[in-house]
């Protein structure tokens, strides 16, 4: 992930392929122990079908859950933008302001997002301003694309970067103001995807309230093989860490109550344990696709909000995406069984 400079062309929209599946997303998340807000905020774009995606998912302290996803076939080429969600690059991996002025719909169990187009049916609206300025904490790091080597998930991206963030900034509902500040994880990617490529992915980021934070992914490829990758920031310098060991304790019906990661760090190994906020609040996002032999292929995305400890003392709160296929409703990475192949 470290192998590459990221140019700061790369911050802007890519010319696409020609293929059907081409993608390109940009996505923050932002995670604040003061006010106790974690959310994350991404802008998703095939300009190929054409087809847009936004999406924002805000977790409150109390337990109540914010969320929107709005799709459009109208897409501007040089726009980081899709319906009410917009983001501007102000300096290449420098700053960044983000900005969102919609509905978002309110969920005390978010569970039932398994059936989004009920949920959000039933679910009330709250309207929403977000405003957040974006401060690049370290370097970008990860591929442009150029180098097959590097790239780390073939289904999911060629080019591919993230990079540690301060977020500042408010988030206004129904009129009432929340301040947002603390630390996060950005991250930009351009390619081919498919959502029903990787059997599953843990992708945890925790950022402390020392200042430091830290971004770990786990993927399992359906070859049987594994891709680990970690990182680091501490005082603005972002360092490649290793992931040497990941374990997750799991809910009765499938959703990520604990995670344990087993890191090594330039300052030493440090276990990192993250513990469902209570009271817990899972989102099941979705992905459907028909397979060319009529296979229905459904993945799952997995979230929610998590209050971490290090080994080493540290507090903070963190966020977690469990990405896996589903079998007979449950997930691979839970239950172990095989699940249908992505053909074309």
């Amino acid at each position: 992930m470290f192998a590459e400079t990221i140019a700061p062309t790369h911050e802007y929209r890519h010319v696409p392929d020609d293929q059907p599946a081409y993608n390109e997303s940009t996505y923050y998340n932002f995670l604040c122990p003061e006010a106790g807000v974690v959310g994350w905020v991404r802008v998703a774009m095939q300009a190929n079908q054409p087809a847009g995606q936004a999406s924002v998912l805000v977790f409150l302290p109390d337990g109540e859950t914010l969320f929107t996803h709005q799709r459009t076939t109208d897409l501007t080429a040089d726009r980081l933008a899709v319906g009410d969600l917009a983001f501007e690059i102000v300096e290449p991996h420098r700053r960044q302001r983000l900005r969102y002025d919609g509905p978002l719909s309110s969920f005390s169990e978010p569970k039932v997002l398994a059936s989004p187009g009920e949920a959000f049916r039933a679910a009330p609206k709250r309207a929403a301003r977000i405003r957040l300025s974006v401060t690049g904490h370290g370097a970008s790091f990860g591929t442009n694309g150029d180098h097959p080597a590097n790239i780390l998930e073939d289904t999911m991206a060629i080019g591919h970067y993230e990079q540690f963030i301060h977020v500042e900034g408010d988030l206004e509902l129904d009129g009432r103001r929340l301040a947002v500040s603390g630390g996060g994880l950005r991250d930009h990617s351009w390619g081919p995807r498919d959502w029903a490529g990787p059997l599953s992915y843990r992708w945890i980021v925790v950022a402390f309230e020392d200042g430091s934070a830290v971004m770990t992914l786990d993927v399992a490829r359906r070859d049987g093989g594994r891709t680990r990758r970690a990182a680091v920031v501490d005082g603005g310098i972002t360092s490649p860490a290793e992931l040497t060991g990941q374990t997750v304790e799991w809910t009765a019906d499938g959703f990520c109550r604990k995670a344990v990661s087993e890191v090594a760090t330039p300052a030493g190994p440090v276990t990192l344990t993250g513990t469902a906020r209570a009271p817990e609040r899972f989102v099941p996002l979705r992905h459907r696709r028909t397979a060319a032999d009529g296979t229905e292929l459904v993945t799952r995305i997995g979230y929610s909000a998590y209050e971490f400890v290090s080994s080493d003392g540290r507090r903070g709160l963190g966020i977690v995406e469990m990405l896996d296929q589903l079998v007979d409703g449950r997930p691979v990475g839970m239950t172990g069984a095989t699940p249908p192949q992505p053909q074309s």
